[in-house]
């Protein structure tokens, strides 16, 4: 019995070393498998957190310019997009401000797509600083977003000024002007897109003029759009309808009163609204490509009607054409003159290219090549609207235009005072001198007619002879003159003048003898 009890208690023993001893093995594979669990769980955050950080960069790779190292449209409508959508204390308010640069065309074009480059870069860098707290991105090439959220509107206006002085002080050589639209969000279930074009449809109606560099979206504007993109659409099938009539304003010899050129001028037979004036469509017009397509077609239609002059055995007039500053872009459309001008046989002295002065603000080396062909290839140039602007001289100097055309408004600005006549007097003695035809436009009275003789003006053209007239009435008014020509108080004789004088009085001496011998 007792060794029964000593051989338990030696099996307990064992069995208690056996279980202690798999205590430990388990112990230390529970150990094992925390360990492991912790590292795996160690790993897996920094693969989580690398994995984070990979997908920021993607999304930042995603987002962002790669040419200007902003924020690009896909963040822009993403950011906007949970802007709209998430908690406030309040009833937010939004406003988008879409903007563009004004006059990248003309940076391009003269300093080159480079300089053209480096003004997108500014302007995006500019943006960067100047509304980091705010929603923003450059959402083309050349157009650029700002979302404010809950700013009040001097707010929004004070931080557009900023943007826009900042740009245009930034470089006294290339003077960066922008142009902005505004558009208040009313219903943030809108298409992000389409609040981006309403914005930018507000900038477009933004002029160089206005003294202020942005406009507010509002129906007005829409309906202005809209009317303007319908008749657009309306243009094309206009000029194949021949709807677009030529209607020609006749200049006047100031010392003869006959009528010696005309200015051709574009109306437009629009189907329920009548004759409509070019101011009603022209700025449209002048703003997009379809300027181009008009003057193609005012041009040969004088052709063709100078044509029917000749073919009639009616003396034709000398038509001035007007020349959009558009066309500067290339010398394609001097082919295109060329080309018509021979096609119905028209003497180079029957037509006269109008240039305005506002395309000549700055004379490229491109420009000056093309006003360069198109005095090689025959055509008689004129500068429109001298006087509007800064008038350079070396416009007269540097480019062989043949005549210039004095600005109405230049007119009426000094042809009421002593000084201004002065200005008016040698500035035409200048022309004169430098052999140049000089026209004035926008004449309505005789007393500034007979004034503008007096002091050497050669042409004048306005309503105090004749507004602009159809082809009709233009024939009629070409067989009569206005009234009695009109002699000048200060009379200033030429050497033809002296010679007839002198065989007026030799002829006056010898009918006096002769009257004396009878």
């Amino acid at each position: 019995m007792q060794w029964f009890f000593i051989l338990l208690f030696i099996a307990v023993c064992i069995l208690a070393g056996v279980l202690y001893h798999h205590y430990d093995l388990m112990k230390a594979y529970y150990k094992y498998q925390t360990d492991a669990l912790e590292r795996m769980e160690k790993r897996y955050d920094k693969d989580l957190t690398a994995s984070n950080q990979k997908v920021n960069e993607l999304q930042t790779i995603a987002f962002m310019n790669a040419t200007t190292n902003i924020w690009n449209i896909d963040y822009f409508i993403t950011q906007g997009k949970k802007a709209f959508t998430a908690t406030y204390d309040f009833p937010p308010s939004f406003t988008l401000v879409a903007f563009n640069i004004a006059n990248i065309g003309k940076i391009n074009q003269l300093f080159g797509p480079t300089e053209g480059d480096k003004v997108v870069y500014t302007t995006a860098q500019t943006l960067k600083k100047l509304a980091s707290q705010h929603i923003y991105a450059q959402i083309y090439s050349n157009l650029f977003c700002i979302l404010f959220i809950n700013c009040k509107d001097e707010y929004v206006t004070e931080r557009i000024e900023k943007i826009y002085n900042t740009l245009y002080t930034h470089d006294t050589n290339v003077q960066i002007r922008t142009a902005f639209g505004i558009y208040k969000i009313k219903n943030t279930s809108e298409n992000i897109m389409d609040m981006i074009n309403y914005a930018t449809l507000a900038q477009k109606f933004v002029k160089e003029s206005d003294d202020l560099c942005y406009k507010f979206f509002t129906n007005e504007l829409n309906q202005t759009f809209l009317d303007n993109k319908r008749m657009s659409e309306e243009m094309e099938q206009a000029l194949e309808d021949h709807k677009f009539m030529v209607y020609l304003q006749p200049m006047y010899d100031l010392h003869s009163y006959k009528i010696i050129s005309a200015e051709a001028l574009v109306r437009w037979d629009y189907p329920g609204k009548g004759v409509l004036s070019p101011y009603a469509f022209l700025p449209l017009f002048e703003s997009t490509s379809l300027i181009q397509k008009l003057d193609y077609y005012m041009w040969e239609e004088c052709m063709k009607l100078i044509r029917r002059w000749i073919d009639n055995k009616i003396t034709p007039t000398p038509i001035t054409m007007n020349i959009s500053p558009n066309h500067f872009t290339n010398d394609k459309f001097v082919d295109y003159l060329v080309e018509i001008r021979d096609k119905y046989l028209i003497q180079n002295d029957l037509i006269i290219l109008e240039i305005p002065e506002r395309g000549l603000s700055t004379v490229t080396p491109q420009i000056s090549q093309i006003i360069n062909r198109l005095h090689d290839e025959g055509f008689i140039l004129c500068i429109d609207g001298f006087g509007s602007l800064n008038s350079p001289l070396n416009l007269l100097k540097d480019l062989p235009i043949d005549r210039i055309k004095l600005d109405r408004s230049f007119l009426s600005k000094n042809s009421t005072s002593d000084e201004g006549l002065t200005i008016l007097r040698y500035l035409i003695a200048m022309a004169k001198e430098l052999d140049f035809t000089v026209i004035t436009e926008g004449i309505e009275t005789e007393e500034q007619a007979n004034m503008l003789l007096e002091i050497g003006c050669d042409i004048g053209q306005g309503y105090h002879f004749s507004k602009p007239v159809d082809l009709r009435t233009f024939d009629n008014l070409n067989k009569t003159l206005v009234k009695a020509m009109y002699r000048p108080d200060e009379y200033y004789p030429t050497f033809e003048d002296y010679t007839r004088d002198l065989d007026l009085i030799a002829q006056f001496f010898v009918n006096r003898e002769n009257s004396a011998v009878e």
